[in-house]
């Protein structure tokens, strides 16, 4: 491609970017933090009273996770809905399980689990770089 201007030429770039950010580092995330809620919370303890939903609207369904942009990057966060028929609550369930409110035995804080993780692995990182040079931007 030619540019007539560094402006063009960087409004292009942030643009791929910015697609690559919502696709391919929010699926590593997202894949990041399926594996962080199965360690951190399934394998915590196995519930007495309730059957957990998993990936079938859980915790672990990535359709629950939510990709918000933010500046310089994005934000995941899970918003698997409560069970209602077991719970009523003025907080959400990630909330309730990361911060150990209600009846949960304990916190059980997924994001900072998942945090680790990426910090250790650097998927997100490998995943922005893959996913620009699918985009024709070549990266180091």
């Amino acid at each position: 491609m030619a540019f007539k201007n560094l402006d063009t030429l960087f409004k292009h770039i942030q643009k791929q970017v910015n697609d690559t950010m919502k696709n391919e580092v929010a699926d590593a995330v997202k894949d990041n933090m399926a594996e962080a809620v199965q360690t951190s919370v399934y394998d915590a303890y196995s519930p007495m009273y309730y059957k957990r939903r998993m990936q079938n609207g859980g915790l672990i369904d990535k359709d629950n996770m939510e990709v918000t942009e933010i500046p310089n990057g994005i934000s995941v966060r899970d918003v698997a809905p409560l069970d209602n028929g077991r719970i009523r609550s003025d907080f959400s369930l990630d909330e309730i399980i990361v911060n150990g409110l209600g009846n949960q035995p304990f916190s059980r804080d997924m994001y900072a689990e998942t945090e680790d993780r990426l910090s250790n692995n650097n998927e997100h990182i490998e995943a922005l770089k893959q996913g620009l040079k699918k985009r024709g931007i070549n990266v180091k």
